[in-house]
């Protein structure tokens, strides 16, 4: 297992895209069954397979996308470090590709949503999709943003630091504000989560400015 993931390094780092496809292939199988292999090495895995993702062949950029998935799916929170710029790349591929890579980046989303640390995925989707100028990236974090805050809770969520919660409330209020119908919906029912908590119409109130109430 060893000499399989440098052999995938060394695939990974040409510029053939079939051995770069075998490279991907190894990794995917490490992950599903010698994961402790890519234990010790697994940002240069993330970061190899990230690269990926912006191949010119959407062969290629595909089967990166579903390999990040199953690092996420086998990793699960040994990932938390490498969730910001995943993520990042992932939104991206939302807004600037064809519909079969829009459709694996957000199943790919979906399994590091629920695979990592859920602050860690909040923080991730909140930097890096729910601002986007792309309408079709924010529906997907959105949608994302919304299972993780499930995850959560209102009590938990609520219970953070200040600066935090103004952060959240303020970007929920945006969402459900939002040009795209379904990215409202999401924002809407994420503030719903958040109405659970009996102080959230004080937070609102002190969070809020009283034009967006």
């Amino acid at each position: 297992p060893q000499q399989e993931l440098l052999n995938a390094f060394t695939w990974l780092s040409t510029d053939d895209w079939q051995q770069q496809m075998k490279g991907l292939h190894s990794i995917r199988c490490l992950a599903l069954c010698h994961s402790e292999v890519l234990l010790c090495r697994l940002h240069d895995v993330s970061l190899a397979v990230t690269a990926e993702v912006n191949n010119l062949r959407s062969k290629v950029s595909r089967f990166a996308i579903f390999t990040l998935g199953e690092l996420f799916r086998t990793m699960k929170q040994h990932m938390d470090h490498e969730v910001d710029e995943v993520a990042q790349v992932l939104l991206q591929k939302m807004g600037d590709s064809s519909e079969f890579i829009q459709k694996a980046a957000n199943q790919s989303l979906g399994i590091m949503s629920g695979s990592v640390t859920p602050a860690r995925a909040m923080t991730a989707l909140m930097a890096s999709g729910v601002q986007h100028p792309n309408a079709l990236v924010r529906q997907c974090a959105a949608r994302h943003l919304l299972t993780v805050l499930e995850q959560i809770g209102a009590k938990k969520l609520l219970s953070g630091k200040r600066v935090v919660i103004d952060l959240l409330v303020d970007t929920l209020v945006k969402l459900a504000q939002d040009s795209h119908p379904d990215t409202r919906y999401y924002g809407r029912k994420m503030l719903n989560v958040l109405m659970s908590h009996d102080k959230f119409d004080r937070y609102m109130k002190e969070s809020v400015p009283s034009c967006d109430l």
